[in-house]
């Protein structure tokens, strides 16, 4: 979206697009697409093909394409050098980092040069996306606003400039919930713009992104659907739709389109004659395949997804990002059904030229992982050297400088690291019946969890709250765990682990038809698990004998609550953190 190509913080996970450093006039020629929608904004030109190009980078600028976009709109400046809007595009497209700073500005210069012919609404257009430039994206934001709002005013019929404004404003979510400066503003613009504009692609993916990580995604159902029907061969709009699909549960559609974002990718790598690496969507999309796989019981097909992915990398030639990432996708898959030694077992062998925040990352995941599989042998002693080493990484990394140009960024792979120290720390604290050590120790991780970057890597530890959530069933606080359990939920409901942790947690408070309903939906979550998962017994045990068949009993490795005969129940993923 527009936020992202002109305002927000430079990412610190890159998927490099083909030509970004090839200058404007030396792109290649693309090729005029359907399937990405029918935007439209009506330019000072006499020439139809620089019309039908200006056209398509508007639209591939509204999908969240913006490699793409500039390339139709370098087109458009060929087709008609005096078109004063498509240098306006071309100053949009490269975004807001100092990287390509002297590019942005000499192609609004040429917008601002060439727009005094022009009508009255492109010269608006133009002089406040130029705000931009001058004062850059936090000095110039309030005048590229007030801008904006007047061409609104005076042109009101125009739903681009309303989606421009929109895209530009929708600035997330706070970790505590929380809408980020102009959200309102900017859902407000949108729910205008779905009633005015319904057949609008772009108008759709914007609304995607902004309920995506919103406490009511489901709000975007619809637009996810529309998205898939409206821009079918836009990859990193399809990659949005499904991610949002995931998001609310319909784990089943959400699979299909993420395979159809991979194919709508290998169709334009294929037509352009690139390579893999240059898919804008497509590892991305496989590694949701493989997570949501994971959340389905399917645990055979999510290490498929995760294979198949590092054959793509592998075979791409990828980079060391790109294979740590590959890596890191069948580390989780191994992590979310307890296989800590399979995970510790994943290779992740990375060249003589890596970064050190590429190697941080790698020895993280590592030191984690051989955590994980030494709690599971006792070994505990081992395991507390193994925190104190992600502790010492931690420190070493957030001392480092932020990065430059595309390499990963060494502050956020210091927070992923420090996420990880936390929740293992916390899982040994509750071996040695540390209890209320365990309880803030996971809390500080689930805070610091909450703060990691979108743009940076993923989190590679499990989720703290569902390790809380399983302490407070071993310390008699049935109801605290159920309340959060519920949370974890109503977050993914698509989830049968989350399903399960929320059943389990209801037995232990007693409430059994509350139980019951919990382990009917685990079992519709799972219904294509994978048939020999231990958990599918168990809830099917449950629902014919209503609790009956589930023992409870005391945890033989918390000897303080062996005392207190505090009831945990003796099911898989319960009773160790």
């Amino acid at each position: 979206m527009l936020a992202r190509l002109l305002r927000a913080d430079e990412p610190s996970v890159h998927a490099r697009a083909p030509w970004e450093d090839v200058a404007d006039d030396a792109l290649p020629t693309p090729l005029l697409r359907e399937g990405l929608g029918n935007a439209h904004l009506g330019v000072s030109t006499a020439w139809p093909q620089a019309q039908a190009w200006f056209d398509q980078g508007l639209r591939l600028l509204h999908l969240g394409w913006g490699g793409e976009a500039r390339r139709a709109f370098a087109q458009a400046t060929r087709e008609d050098p005096s078109l004063a809007m498509a240098w306006w595009g071309l100053a949009l497209t490269r975004g807001s980092g100092a990287r390509f700073a002297t590019a942005r500005a000499e192609a609004m210069g040429r917008a601002l040069a060439l727009s005094e012919g022009t009508t009255d609404r492109e010269q608006r257009y133009i002089v406040a996306s130029s705000l931009l430039a001058e004062k850059g994206p936090a000095n110039g934001r309030h005048a590229f606003v007030r801008d904006m709002e007047c061409l609104i005013d005076r042109y009101p019929e125009d739903g681009e400039a309303r989606l421009l404004l929109a895209g530009f404003l929708l600035d997330g979510y706070e970790p505590d919930g929380r809408p980020g400066q102009g959200q309102p503003y900017a859902q407000a613009l949108l729910r205008e713009l779905l009633r005015s504009h319904p057949d609008h692609a772009g108008v759709h993916h914007a609304w995607v992104q902004a309920m995506l990580n919103s406490g009511r995604p489901e709000a975007a159902r619809d637009s996810a659907h529309r998205l898939v029907t409206l821009a079918p061969r836009a990859g990193p709009a399809l990659l949005s739709a499904g991610r949002l699909l995931q998001r609310v549960g319909l784990v089943a559609e959400a699979q299909r389109v993420l395979e159809a974002t991979v194919a709508a990718d290998d169709a334009y790598l294929a037509e352009e004659g690139l390579h893999t690496a240059d898919a804008p969507s497509a590892e991305a999309a496989m590694r949701l395949i493989s997570q949501g796989c994971a959340e389905a019981g399917q645990y055979g097909e999510s290490q498929a997804w995760a294979r198949r992915l590092r054959q793509r990398v592998e075979g791409a030639g990828g980079d060391d990002q790109a294979l740590l990432f590959a890596a890191a996708t069948m580390v989780s898959a191994h992590l979310r059904f307890g296989f800590w030694r399979a995970a510790a077992d994943v290779p992740m062998e990375l060249s003589d030229t890596a970064s050190q925040a590429e190697r941080a990352l790698r020895d993280g995941m590592r030191l984690y992982t051989r955590g994980l599989s030494l709690l599971e042998a006792a070994r505990l002693g081992e395991v507390e050297r193994v925190c104190n080493s992600l502790d010492a990484q931690h420190a070493l990394l957030a001392e480092a400088r932020r990065s430059e140009d595309l390499a990963l960024c060494p502050r956020d792979v210091a927070r992923v690291v420090e996420v990880a120290a936390h929740e293992l720390r916390g899982a040994l604290e509750v071996r040695r019946g540390e209890v209320g050590r365990a309880e803030a120790t996971l809390t500080r991780a689930w805070r610091l969890e909450r703060r990691l970057r979108a743009a940076g890597p993923a989190a590679f530890s499990r989720p703290a709250r569902e390790a809380l959530v399983r302490l407070r069933l071993r310390t008699e606080r049935e109801e605290k765990a159920v309340g959060l359990a519920k949370t974890l939920v109503a977050e993914r409901p698509g989830c049968g682990h989350l399903r399960l942790l929320s059943a389990e947690s209801q037995v232990a408070l007693g409430a059994w038809s509350s139980a019951v309903e919990d382990f009917a939906a685990f079992l519709d979550c799972w219904r294509d698990a994978d048939p020999h998962q231990p958990e599918l017994r168990r809830a099917r045990a449950f629902i014919a004998g209503r609790g009956r068949l589930l023992r409870l009993v005391r945890p033989p490795e918390l000897p303080a609550l062996r005392e207190t005969g505090a009831p945990v129940l003796a099911a898989h993923g319960t009773v160790s953190c």
